[in-house]
């Protein structure tokens, strides 16, 4: 399974083709981190260091969102 990651804030986001609530969850994940590195890898890469995209996540408002 794959994942899109940002490397600056450790979260990531499953990817399920032609799934319209999981696109919706990309498209979020990928606004609210536009201006960091994204990267797109197996979720078995991933999953022990990264924790998974929530909207409105508090943990990159508690970063500042910073670019």
């Amino acid at each position: 399974m794959r994942a899109k990651a940002c490397i600056k804030c450790k979260e990531y986001v499953v990817l399920h083709p032609n799934n319209p609530l999981s696109q919706n969850k990309e498209n979020a994940f990928a606004k609210q981190h536009h201006l960091h590195t994204l990267i797109t890898v197996n979720l078995d890469e991933i999953k022990d260091t990264y924790k998974p995209f929530k909207n409105g996540s508090e943990s990159t408002a508690e970063n500042g969102n910073n670019a």
